[in-house]
């Protein structure tokens, strides 16, 4: 097997560098929206706001990555003799629209999205 002629390979080797990225944006974002954090002690920091942001959005860009592969394999898989069923359809499009936003980076803000509240709304 031909390391090369493997699309995936570069595909996931991509997504992994993309997520990293995702990953250390989202400790930067995090360190300047709490400003009240640069009190604590640095363990403290690192343990509470970066740790967890950093995995959180690192999965989610991953997760868009690995689901925009999967809708593009089913789409692969079927036969164009045989109708599409519904759910199959609906499968691929949600696993297109996640793959798109969890990509995109975004996939995060939409599994918070109404749980976070504003400071306006304080």
């Amino acid at each position: 097997m031909d390391f090369l002629s493997q699309p995936h390979y570069w595909y996931f080797a991509l997504g992994a560098v993309w997520s990293v990225f995702q990953g250390v944006r989202g400790v930067v974002e995090t360190r300047l929206s709490n400003p009240h954090a640069s009190g604590w002690k640095p363990w403290e920091r690192m343990i509470v706001l970066y740790i967890h942001d950093f995995v959180f959005r690192f999965v989610c860009t991953m997760a868009g990555f690995v689901s925009l592969y999967l809708s593009i394999v089913l789409f692969n898989e079927i036969s164009p003799d045989n109708e599409l069923s519904t759910g199959d359809a609906l499968l691929m499009l949600l696993m297109f629209l996640i793959g798109i936003i969890g990509v995109a980076g975004q996939l995060h803000y939409v599994i918070l999205m109404g749980k976070w509240p504003s400071a306006k709304n304080s």
